[in-house]
């Protein structure tokens, strides 16, 4: 299953690299592809993806889909040779992915113009991190 949802992912990466730059969709393939058998290539095929999104700055939607899919690409990837039980695509990870995604999407949405945004963000990132360590040593 693993397997599968490691090429799936691969895929989906290089369909929604391809829908932003429609140039990178063969270097994005080729590093996909070698990554279900080089774990450094799936890290190049992800930063192929970031490198579309710094040079066109399609949005913040498309950015969290392409976060996402990247995500799940790594996460199924680098436990393709684990061992038998390890899973890597759990309630938690998942979870994780998507709260940090809407938060990063929910971000995008305050007023830029807002000169106490740099000196909170800091301190929202320390205070979430710990309410996430605290609910996982606590649970």
């Amino acid at each position: 299953m693993t397997r599968f949802l490691a090429v799936l992912s691969g895929l989906l990466l290089t369909l929604a690299v391809g829908l932003v730059q429609p140039w990178a969709v063969a270097p994005a393939l080729v590093l996909v592809v070698a990554g279900w058998r080089w774990r450094v290539s799936a890290v190049a095929a992800v930063l192929v993806a970031v490198g579309v999104l710094a040079l066109d700055g399609p949005g913040a939607l498309v950015a969290g889909a392409i976060g996402l899919v990247a995500t799940t690409y790594l996460l199924n990837t680098a436990t393709v040779r684990a061992p038998i039980g390890v899973v890597p695509t759990t309630i938690p990870s998942v979870a994780g992915a998507l709260v940090f995604t809407v938060a990063a999407g929910a971000a995008t949405l305050l007023p830029t113009g807002v000169a106490w945004i740099p000196i909170a963000a800091p301190i929202a990132v320390i205070l979430l991190y710990g309410l996430i360590v605290r609910g996982l040593v606590d649970g």
